[in-house]
């Protein structure tokens, strides 16, 4: 009990004193610090800012017109030993997305920034928000036009040209995905005669026709190119028409065929037969429906696998032309009126055979019929009438004359007459 009372009387002694002991040291120790280790201040450019929720832009379907600054400036107060100690990468900056209420947003508050060093205080930073710009993405789906730049081998035609997907998708700003009016493939080959695939590059135009590059940047199309050749059809027929009958025209519809093979076949293919057709003692008009030929490995595209041919014939007429005996020409008789020529048979008969308007047509006077004498001597002949013999027609059968050469007779001189005195 006296111990206790000793202690207490002890701190109750010079108590004044005792306190302002500990002040002194306390200021004391304060001004040591100061002069040691003084408050100061520090900048530090470039903190590297955060993004936090970067998914939400592609969640709401935004994008960034330009990129944002993505960097603070920070300024930090403390014991100059311990700011010291401090590095950029003891900051943490960040800014979030998710603050977007719409297109129209146009900054995004920085969050408090912290500093991860024990005894430094953030006096200030700048800037406090970032200025963003923003645009609505969308998704637009076009179709993709084909522009066929193909010339083709002689014989062949482009028979179809199909694309590996007739539309696309592009993925952009709303306001660049609006202008867009076409997508255009331009395919380019030469002198083609077979099947084929290319991978043809496609180009996104405005409504302005100017392309938009930034869409058609990878944007390629396959696109499948077949080929057909075209051929003639030749008719196939067996037998003769009736006699004293002639084909006049043969029709046929198609006269062409499309065939569609291996390169090969195609290659090899000059035309398509028919089946067929018995024309064999006909004496009328023959019309029917024909099948094709068509060879193995070949179909017919585009093409029915029937043809109708016509067939139209005539029954040849025969008609005569008299001739008398002056309207015969007499060729090659000598001009040294040393014979006579004289033609005795009086009528000659030309039967002439042809489609009827055709003999009908043949004028008597453009056939001069004439017999050639030459070298010929006194006597009677039996000469064959040249004729000139119309091609339209045919003369049936080679007609004679009897030509009479006979000397010249002499003529006697008269007797002298005598004058009497």
């Amino acid at each position: 009990m006296e111990g206790k009372i000793q202690v207490k009387n002890w701190f109750r002694k010079d108590l004044k004193t005792k306190i302002l002991s500990v002040l002194i040291a306390i200021f004391t120790w304060i001004i040591v610090s100061n002069l040691t280790n003084p408050m100061v201040s520090r900048t530090f450019n470039n903190i590297p800012v955060t993004i936090l929720n970067e998914d939400f832009l592609d969640e709401n379907d935004y994008t960034l017109k330009s990129a944002i600054r993505n960097y603070v400036d920070v300024t930090i107060r403390g014991r100059q030993e311990t700011v010291e100690k401090v590095k950029i990468g003891d900051f943490l900056a960040t800014v979030d997305y998710s603050q977007i209420t719409s297109v129209s947003s146009r900054a995004l508050e920085l969050a408090e920034l912290d500093c991860l060093v024990n005894g430094v205080v953030i006096e200030s930073y700048t800037p406090t928000s970032i200025p963003i710009q923003l645009a609505r993405n969308k998704v637009g789906t076009f179709e993709v036009v084909l522009e066929n730049n193909i010339t083709m081998k002689p014989g062949y035609v482009l028979y179809n040209t199909s694309l590996s997907q007739g539309t696309m998708q592009i993925f952009g700003e709303e306001s660049k995905i609006n202008s867009v009016d076409s997508i255009k493939a331009v395919l380019e080959l030469k002198d083609l005669d077979r099947d084929t695939t290319k991978q043809v590059p496609c180009k996104v135009y405005d409504k302005a026709g100017r392309e938009i590059p930034e869409f058609s940047k990878n944007l390629t199309v396959n696109v499948k190119v077949e080929v057909a050749k075209e051929v003639p059809i030749s008719l196939v027929t067996r037998g003769r028409l009736a006699a004293d009958y002639i084909e006049t025209s043969r029709l046929i519809n198609p006269q062409k065929v499309l065939v569609r093979g291996s390169t090969e076949a195609m290659e090899a293919v000059d035309d398509i037969k028919t089946e067929q057709v018995d024309i064999d003692t006909i004496d009328s008009n023959y019309a029917a429906s024909v099948g094709l030929v068509v060879p193995d490995g070949l179909e017919l595209v585009n093409s029915p696998d029937e043809i109708t041919v016509n067939i139209n014939i005539e029954k040849l007429v025969v008609r005569n032309i008299e001739f008398g005996s002056d309207d015969i020409n007499i060729l090659n008789a000598r001009n040294d009126a040393t014979l006579i020529y004289e033609i005795i048979t009086d009528r000659l008969l030309l039967q002439f055979k042809g489609r009827q308007a055709e003999v009908s047509a043949i004028r008597a006077d453009s056939l001069r019929p004439a017999v050639d004498v030459a070298g010929l001597e006194e006597g009677t002949h039996k000469l064959q009438l040249s004729i000139n013999v119309p091609s339209q027609a045919k003369l049936l059968q080679k007609v004679y004359a009897d030509v009479k050469i006979s000397k010249t007779p002499e003529v006697e001189n008269p007797p002298d007459v005598i004058e009497e005195p």
